[in-house]
């Protein structure tokens, strides 16, 4: 048996060695990159079509696990604003229960939703294009086919998963309604 030393190479035949290794590694490496990346995209989008999913569905439970803690909590305060201004006084952990529980508060909260909203406008009748997604935020572009302009729909990573921020993206234009 003989042994090979390094030395016996030569050098420009080392060089090739060396780019042809790291050419490799960094192909591997960015491929990992990029396959991170598509699957950070896919756990945005379906938690986004999951959201407008369970709402055409129906499925209130879904639709409120679906929610920032920060939609939750707004929605959570509009209701008990609403009912206190109305009605006998309710606390605002009744309330808060009540969506938790889809409880009758919240079945006719998001069945009055869905009265000024169709969730197939963005289901079946808008383009999805990925936005900027950093660190724990996310944003999908949304182009209903008969809109001029664009709606932003914003997701924040929270408990591990991705969460859609309705007060987040869409409460704003309701103080330009009012």
């Amino acid at each position: 048996m003989s042994k090979t030393c390094i030395h016996s190479y030569s050098i420009p035949f080392l060089r090739t060695v060396t780019a042809s290794c790291i050419l490799i590694l960094s192909l591997l490496f960015s491929s990992d990159l990029h396959s991170s990346e598509y699957d950070v995209e896919n756990e945005v989008l379906n938690a986004a079509e999951g959201f407008f999913t369970a709402l055409k569905e129906k499925r209130f439970t879904d639709v409120w696990e679906s929610l920032t803690s920060k939609s939750r909590e707004t929605i959570v305060n509009e209701v008990f604003n609403e009912i206190n201004k109305k009605e006998a006084r309710i606390g605002k952990e009744v309330v808060k229960e009540d969506f938790y529980k889809n409880g009758e508060l919240a079945r006719l909260y998001w069945n009055s939703f869905l009265k000024n909203f169709d969730p197939d406008i963005v289901l079946e009748r808008s383009v999805w294009a990925i936005g900027k997604i950093k660190g724990n935020t996310a944003t999908i572009i949304l182009k209903y086919e008969e809109s001029e302009y664009n709606s932003e729909l914003k997701l924040y990573k929270q408990d591990g998963r991705w969460h859609v921020g309705l007060v987040e993206s869409f409460w704003i234009m309701k103080r330009y309604l009012k």
